[in-house]
């Protein structure tokens, strides 16, 4: 999309009667069926329960449990957010929705794919923030900064997590053993680089960026973290669903 084609606009608050149709049906689109978190939505509950099982289940000791806790405390803060913001733009928020992004349905198994999906999926999630950030659309504009900052915990939990298990050199092959799988499903929630909905998006600075910008930035970032890992990188194309 061209400079020229994006809508100049100034910000709209909750209940703006000048705010643009086209604009609001976006954000309504956006945050009920692409975005994950909504507490409204009883698949989402379902997503926070398979997490919170999981991170109280395995977790290795206790330091960890209370990690976990905290992000599944922050997790429903965000269903909380959006499902206000939902009502706030005259939306229904309550329904049952199915969970799009194949990455939320993976079995977590054992604590390295907790660990995995807490480092790469979450980190997902953390552009989220970053592109809400400045939004003209002020109630979510106001929440970026905690929204990125949770989701930097989160990630960072998840690297924290692998850092142990790759203490051993048994642990360390296990988790290398698991980084496509993730790496793949990180990759395919940013969509297809072809959508449609993307430059509607930009246009009505909903978004600053593309899915395949943000693929992009996602793999310059949590590359080197890996790295640090000492850990092999996966292939960005392998098994992919969406590009």
């Amino acid at each position: 999309m061209s400079a020229q084609d994006v809508v100049v606009q100034g910000t709209y608050k909750q209940g703006d009667p000048n705010m643009p149709a086209e604009f609001r049906d976006m954000l309504v689109k956006l945050l009920l069926d692409a975005h994950l978190e909504n507490n409204g939505n009883t698949e989402y509950r379902k997503i926070l329960g398979n997490i919170a099982n999981a991170g109280l289940r395995f977790a290795p000791h206790g330091r960890a449990m209370e990690i976990e806790a905290e992000i599944v405390r922050q997790e429903v803060q965000h269903g909380k957010i959006c499902e206000e913001v939902l009502l706030g733009l005259g939306a229904n928020p309550y329904c049952t929705k199915p969970i799009k992004q194949y990455a939320f349905h993976i079995p977590l198994e054992d604590w390295i794919d907790l660990a995995w999906f807490h480092a790469l999926i979450d980190r997902v999630g953390l552009y989220v923030g970053v592109e809400w950030a400045g939004s003209p659309y002020e109630p979510l504009a106001a929440v970026a900064p905690a929204l990125e900052a949770d989701e930097e915990f989160h990630t960072k939990s998840g690297f924290r997590h692998l850092r142990e298990v790759c203490a051993t050199p048994e642990g360390k092959a296990a988790v290398q053993a698991r980084l496509q799988k993730w790496w793949t499903a990180a990759l395919d929630m940013f969509g297809r680089s072809t959508s449609v909905n993307a430059p509607i998006y930009v246009k009505w600075g909903i978004k600053s960026h593309d899915n395949e910008e943000l693929r992009q930035k996602f793999i310059a970032e949590a590359l080197p973290e890996i790295q640090k890992l000492g850990l092999a990188p996966a292939d960005n194309q392998l098994n992919r669903r969406f590009l």
